[in-house]
């Protein structure tokens, strides 16, 4: 494989990984659905273990007052040709609940396993791997507290603002 190829392809990886972040924060489960393989697995440890729908239909029941950042650390790849494995370090921040709200941190991993499907890379299986966490109350006071609010769906002010970012969602679907 040449060079400009291997570093397009390493891009394409990275960039798979920030839809994906964007698309779980901002519950844009029409993005996720084109991100994975039709027969694409996820396992999420014991929370959920399962094919593509059964893991967007786990996400949309189970996120309904919980916000989520999804931050992408150190990404490596190994490619080989239409196929390639990745190890993606994460920090992911969930607020949960709307009264007594809670902060769970979970510092991990993604263990990745990619197929170029249709042109596009996309996800054909991803183990969740939690190597530190912690859980508290919400400290969210001070400035915070004046500043405009992000929200998890289509609403949030990234769709209308920034119209080109949120045509990434123009993704082809994989079929399946």
């Amino acid at each position: 494989m040449d060079l400009v190829q291997q570093i397009a392809d390493r891009q394409a990886l990275g960039e798979l990984l920030a839809l994906y972040c964007r698309a779980v924060d901002r519950r844009d489960f029409a993005l996720l659905r084109r991100l994975y393989h039709p027969e694409a697995v996820h396992d999420h440890g014991g929370l959920f273990s399962g094919n593509r729908e059964e893991f967007l239909a786990f996400l949309a029941r189970s996120m309904g007052n919980v916000v989520t950042h999804h931050f992408v650390g150190n990404a490596l790849f190994s490619l080989d040709g239409d196929r390639a494995e990745g190890e993606v370090y994460t920090i992911n921040y969930h607020v949960i609940g709307t009264e007594e709200r809670r902060d769970y941190v979970a510092g991990g991993r993604y263990l990745d396993h990619y197929v170029r499907h249709e042109g596009n890379w996309v996800f054909m299986a991803r183990r969740r791997l939690i190597d530190w966490a912690h859980e508290g109350p919400t400290a969210d006071a001070g400035v915070a507290q004046s500043l405009s609010r992000g929200l998890s769906g289509p609403g949030d002010a990234s769709f209308a603002t920034l119209p080109g970012i949120s045509g990434l969602r123009q993704i082809p679907e994989t079929g399946g």
